[in-house]
């Protein structure tokens, strides 16, 4: 077949480009000679329409207000029936042969329910375990009304769809284990770094010692743990150790304020700066210059599952991470690959932080296995995964 016109159509209830997991789908298909049309949220200074590259950018202005379940269920319910007269309206101008959607919400396949019934085929890529992620936000029993409602949307979802991608192997077992579906269906496109987007090695800062957050900023992520640890290093490092020392947030989210009060009344204010959003490329450069990444969250049936691009980015760059032993952490990289610590210890995780800081022989041989660990994962083998996904389904 050609690979002229737009084989392929992502949509997402996210912001493109600066979704990366997108990001890289699209340059992959790009490189193999197909342009794609994206459907997406906006944000406010945002175009409705663009095109970037060879690529269609179609925005819809359903934006997120972090509400109640109820509340978020008629933002998405909302998002999917705009999407669906736009998804309908392009398939008989473009006649795109895939429609690749992005969770979440699950239930966001069905948007793309007419384009099915032309001919087109569905990839369902599960970016998050919806229920599990529920449950850790809210508390909620695995057998509740809500948490029954969400395993229903993900069942009846993989149903839809003609192939099914998920973020790892952990994510892959509950959905087979929960749906009854064949291994087959299902596939895992792992997240990790376009070399493209980070040519430069990493020059973290000397003068100073960062510490770096970048991404939603939510109280689950169990972030003020670091202020705490800024906290206890105060009465334990020389000061002009100490003074070196700096956490600085980059997003935004529910959480930010509570951090920043923290630092206030524990004395360390000084030591966390917030500093806004940046654009994908911007926060690229910051992340070159970091001394270190910690993932404090606190361990539970979702925290298990994260595998973030941050940690991928700190990874790929040999930029060293303090994380609390999470099993799809550990799953994929060894004890000699991250400096590892208990959940919500945080004498631990203080521990970890001057080891990093004075122990360069030890940040050498962590960064070096772990980027081992990495290259088995790495971009050029999932592109080369997806791309034969896609391809089989274009025909």
């Amino acid at each position: 077949m050609s690979k002229t016109g737009f084989s392929v159509c992502h949509l997402l209830y996210e912001e493109y480009p600066r979704d990366p997991r997108v990001r890289r789908y699209v340059n992959a298909l790009n490189s193999a000679g197909r342009n794609c049309i994206i459907v997406c949220s906006k944000k406010k200074n945002e175009k409705y329409f663009e095109k970037i590259g060879g690529n269609l950018v179609y925005r819809i202005p359903v934006s997120k207000k972090r509400g109640s379940f109820f509340l978020t269920l008629v933002e998405y319910l909302l998002f999917t029936w705009i999407s669906s007269i736009l998804l309908l309206y392009l398939q008989l101008r473009r006649r795109f042969k895939v429609v690749h959607v992005h969770t979440l919400p699950d239930f966001l396949i069905f948007a793309a329910l007419w384009n099915k019934i032309f001919g087109v085929k569905l990839i369902l890529d599960l970016h998050e375990i919806f229920p599990e992620l529920y449950m850790a936000r809210t508390g909620a029993d695995y057998n509740s009304f809500k948490v029954n409602l969400l395993k229903t949307a993900e069942k009846f979802s993989i149903k839809l769809a003609d192939k099914v991608i998920t973020i790892h192997d952990n994510a892959k077992e509950i959905f087979l284990k929960r749906n009854n579906i064949s291994e087959e269906k299902i596939s895992v496109v792992m997240n990790s770094v376009d070399p493209r987007e980070f040519p430069d090695p990493a020059c973290p800062d000397e003068k100073d010692f960062i510490i770096i957050y970048n991404g939603t900023i939510v109280k689950l992520l169990n972030l003020t743990m670091v202020v705490e640890a800024l906290a206890k290093l105060k009465n334990q490092m020389p000061v002009k150790d100490y003074g070196k020392i700096i956490f600085r947030l980059y997003g935004d989210g529910p959480a930010k304020n509570e951090i920043l009060m923290l630092a206030e009344s524990l004395g360390v204010a000084d030591k966390v700066q917030y500093m806004g959003y940046l654009q994908p490329a911007e926060m690229r450069k910051e992340v070159l210059k970091t001394n270190v990444l910690i993932l404090p969250p606190l361990k539970n049936i979702y925290s298990d599952l994260f595998y973030t691009i941050k940690l991928i980015e700190t990874i790929y760059l040999k930029i060293p991470v303090i994380a609390t032993r999470l099993n799809t952490y550990r799953r994929y990289y060894r004890e000699d690959s991250l400096f590892y610590f208990e959940s919500g210890n945080v004498d631990e995780l203080t521990e970890r932080i001057k080891e990093v800081f004075y122990n360069k022989q030890l940040v050498q041989q962590k960064t070096a296995c772990a980027r081992a660990d990495y290259d088995k994962l790495s971009w050029e083998i999932m592109r080369e995964r997806y791309l034969q996904i896609a391809g089989i389904l274009i025909g």
